[in-house]
């Protein structure tokens, strides 16, 4: 529930501290990627853009893979702007390596991009992630 009320609030300092360690390497380290989100944040809102809502549903059966406790996490995000609404229904990866106590997340549909091969930690067979399921309202113009 934290990281959704961090995303909605536009903390990107927060919110980073549960994505996955790998993904904040990736990006360039903690600092980097919340200027990064900052910066994402700014230009969202110029643009009339806002994150309304996040909302998780139940978690799916926790598997214990490569020293790594993994699950899913149902994800609800509503987000509006000047031009339409988007109800965005996907699914978060998420992983403990510490036998539950912390727990990072993140969205394999967002993270397709053929550069992040291999830089990811393998996510056992018995994780199944559905297709994202977005709904776009259009506003009337």
């Amino acid at each position: 529930m934290d990281m959704g009320r961090a995303m909605v609030a536009g903390d990107s300092k927060a919110f980073s501290k549960y994505m996955l360690p790998e993904l904040v390497t990736l990006g360039g380290g903690a600092d980097k990627v919340a200027q990064m989100m900052d910066s994402m944040f700014a230009v969202f809102k110029t643009f009339g853009g806002q994150v309304k809502k996040i909302t998780y549903g139940n978690p799916g059966k926790i598997v214990k893979y490569n020293k790594e406790l993994q699950t899913t996490l149902p994800q609800t995000t509503e987000v509006t702007s000047s031009i339409a609404d988007v109800i965005l229904t996907s699914t978060l990866v998420a992983i403990s390596r510490d036998k539950g106590k912390n727990w990072y997340f993140f969205d394999p549909s967002m993270n397709k991009a053929e550069q992040l091969k291999g830089k990811l930690p393998p996510i056992s067979p018995d994780i199944v992630v559905p297709p994202p399921q977005p709904k776009f309202i259009p506003k009337e113009q």
